[in-house]
């Protein structure tokens, strides 16, 4: 099967999600990624809980289908190593803070020396200049500064950060799309470029439709009335809980007679669609408190499950909340292939969150599962023309190196992630 990005290769020196989940959709579909790593520890991703027998859960979702070279690049030799490897790499990907990859000899000025063609990714937290150049990113941080904390949560409550690493994620998703861009580029140029992704830019897109109105108008999006979906968004827009404590997402706001089709669904008598007061909810404070305090009753009347079933008759859009373990379970979820399954050289059989794009003709598949520590040393260093009598020696001299997870918690170079 002939695959998107089958011969395009990726040297990639990133750590923890932002930079390995982007290089990730290259592998998916394809790249050959070459991952460098510490010696022994490798990424200080590798250290982060939950574990299983000592291997991080967070880096085994993260470095599927790549190959781990481990590889000390502070050495003369190491950069040697490097060097040669760019002379035919595509893409040279990092998420350090700005400077590191220079300090180390990798930066894009010195590289395309080398391969003219080669694009040089950087993934951080601000960007790669400015006055916070030096500041350290970090999810949170990217978060709180990009708005979207400040638009969390309750009216009455603190502003609220998401439930996962939203920043990285997107970040991650940001960078995978500059990567794709500066090679499509490419097509036209003939020329490499710098690719510059950052965690504050991706909150800030987040939410690219409020920002037009609040760049260009009075309105603002102050935090939402407990349990309502969005700023502004109202009681037929919002979470509640049912009978059994567990919660279900109204979304009757969006559909038509919403209120009469809800009111039947919930056994809601008089209907809610009888009285014209209600209809002034969305625009009225008190009005909306006391319809939501009236849905709030509604639905303690049933069980989840119950207000699932109820909904479908009444052909009002399903939602119910799942805790995280539940999703797995839903037949759609299970129909889309979210799941994949790989068996891990070291772990045994190791579950991954599947592909998330599909292409009906070249899809993404799963062909490597997350490497160990210098599991591809070998294999890399001998397909770039090195013998074994010299991978032996760059291996005595503490060049390139193998696993030894009893180092997983040491620390390097800091990581923008």
């Amino acid at each position: 099967m002939t695959l998107p990005y089958e011969d395009i290769r990726v040297l990639d020196f990133t750590q923890l999600e932002q930079g390995p989940a982007a290089t990730q959709v290259l592998a998916d579909f394809g790249a050959d990624v070459i991952k460098v790593e510490r010696i022994d520890a490798g990424e200080i991703g590798r250290g982060q809980q939950p574990q299983v027998s000592g291997m991080s859960y967070f880096f085994l979702a993260d470095n599927r289908n790549k190959r781990s070279l481990s590889l000390d690049v502070r050495t003369a030799e190491g950069r040697a190593i490097v060097d040669r490897i760019v002379e035919s790499t595509d893409i040279v990907a990092s998420n350090f803070r700005p400077g590191v990859m220079e300090r180390l000899g990798l930066g894009y000025d010195r590289l395309r020396q080398i391969n003219p063609r080669v694009i040089w990714a950087a993934a951080s937290g601000y960007g790669l200049s400015g006055p916070y150049e030096s500041r350290v990113g970090q999810d949170l941080l990217a978060q709180a500064m990009g708005g979207l904390v400040a638009m969390t949560g309750d009216e009455d409550g603190p502003p609220t950060v998401t439930g996962t690493w939203i920043a990285d994620y997107l970040g991650a998703m940001l960078f995978a799309q500059g990567m794709m861009l500066a090679l499509a580029a490419r097509e036209k140029t003939g020329r490499g470029q710098v690719v510059d992704s950052n965690l504050l830019n991706g909150m800030i897109a987040s939410h690219l439709q409020e920002n037009a109105a609040v760049l260009n108008s009075e309105h603002r999006f102050p935090r939402p009335e407990h349990g309502t979906g969005h700023s502004g968004s109202g009681p037929l827009y919002a979470i509640y809980e049912c009978k059994d404590g567990k919660h279900y997402a109204l979304m009757g706001a969006l559909v038509s007679n919403g209120l009469e089709r809800v009111s039947s669904a919930l056994e809601i008598e008089p209907s809610l669609a009888d009285d014209p007061h209600w209809r002034e909810a969305s625009r009225d404070t008190e009005t909306r408190r006391q319809l939501r305090a009236t849905l709030e009753q509604a639905f303690l009347k049933f069980s989840r499950d119950e207000v699932e079933a109820r909904f479908a008759a009444h052909d009002l859009p399903p939602g119910a909340v799942y805790e995280l373990d539940e999703v797995f379970e839903d037949p759609q979820v299970i129909h889309n292939e979210m799941v994949v399954e790989a068996e891990h050289p070291a772990y045994g059989s190791v579950k991954l969150t599947g592909f998330p794009v599909k292409l009906t003709d070249t899809p993404a598949t799963l062909r490597i599962s997350p490497p160990t520590v210098g599991e591809h040393n070998a294999e890399v260093l001998g397909e770039f023309g090195y013998s074994d009598d010299e991978i032996r020696a760059l291996l005595e001299s503490g060049v390139v190196g193998s696993e030894n997870l009893k180092h997983a918690g040491d620390t390097g170079e800091v990581a923008a992630d």
